[in-house]
């Protein structure tokens, strides 16, 4: 069962429409941070190969980062998609059991996600190849660099995110909610940087820096520019035990999902606002005839519904938070 809804998953992620543009888009902007002399991403990396280990992994690094705003968009819609349907009560009244549920989601929506990522080193690969760049600017194209950057780099810090707002979407079964986590997490990030930006906490911040931005530059701060076109960093040192502290927290942020996700039937906020909704029986209602259509009717009606989109979208705190 596990499996099978884990296939299920993926199939219906790679039908979703928020898969394809966050595949075109980051394609796009790989290919441009390579194609194009006037884009660079993570830096200017203009006395070094367009295509340079260094400049590469630096590439992988930052759109993983911001790669997290499409995973965030498919890990969270998948437990918040059931009850936002009503589909939810049927599937936690059934036999399936809650980790085969869970994580087979899970895992179906992150081989989605994964597999869009592959989408970067496409990117960086065609844009090496452009004809219109200058030859002396681009090294020979070694596609175990782009391997090791998407395995290594790249993908622990997809997985981390993803694994960071699946467990918050289990815990508050709120799109918006997330999203504001994901913009909060975003700042904090960006501010811890600039707060630490200063030799004597390096070291420090190589080991705390969440996406592996800190231990990489950490571990090459010193490399030559001969250096940076050959050579990636080892498995091993600030780098490793950054990816194995930051993997430690995604796995305990899927396990506090488990924990944290009620299967039962009848749960969730939605169903609860219903049921207590509900009158305890229907009252009798005489037919009435309709009354005679105004001229104003529909002018009114567009008024009335504007303004409660307006006060629904304005007196949201989603709203004053992004």
């Amino acid at each position: 069962m596990f499996f099978k809804i884990a296939a299920f998953e993926f199939r219906y992620q790679l039908k979703s429409p928020v898969f394809w543009v966050a595949v075109v888009l980051f394609f796009l902007l790989t290919f441009a941070s390579q194609a194009v002399e006037q884009v660079h991403v993570g830096g200017d990396n203009s006395n070094i190969h367009k295509n340079a280990p260094y400049a590469i992994a630096m590439t992988h690094l930052v759109m993983a980062v911001f790669y997290m705003f499409a995973s965030t968009a498919i890990v969270a819609n998948v437990v918040v998609r059931d009850d936002e349907s009503g589909f939810g009560a049927i599937l936690r009244s059934s036999r399936i059991r809650k980790g085969d549920y869970l994580y087979g989601r899970f895992l179906g929506a992150f081989t989605a996600i994964s597999l869009g990522f592959l989408s970067v080193p496409l990117g960086a690969v065609i844009g090496a190849c452009a004809p219109w760049l200058d030859r002396e600017a681009v090294g020979p194209i070694r596609l175990l660099d782009y391997a090791y950057d998407y395995f290594w780099l790249a993908l622990p810090t997809v997985f981390l995110t993803s694994a960071i707002f699946f467990a918050l979407a289990t815990v508050t079964r709120s799109m918006s909610a997330t999203y504001v986590a994901m913009v909060a997490l975003l700042m904090v990030w960006s501010a811890s940087l600039a707060a630490t930006d200063k030799p004597e906490l390096e070291y420090l911040m190589a080991y705390l820096e969440p996406f592996g931005l800190g231990a990489f530059t950490f571990a090459t701060k010193y490399w030559t520019v001969a250096e940076r076109n050959t050579l990636n960093p080892g498995f091993g040192g600030v780098l490793l035990w950054s990816r194995l502290i930051w993997m430690t927290v995604s796995l305990a942020a899927l396990t506090s999902a488990y924990f944290a996700y009620q299967f039962t039937s009848g749960t969730g906020r939605r169903t609860r606002k219903n049921a207590e909704a509900e009158p305890s029986s229907a009252p009798h209602v005489h037919p009435v005839a309709p009354a005679a259509p105004r001229r104003d009717a529909a002018w009114s009606q567009f008024l009335a519904r504007l303004r409660m989109d307006f006060s629904q979208v304005f007196g949201s705190p989603a709203f004053f938070a992004l």
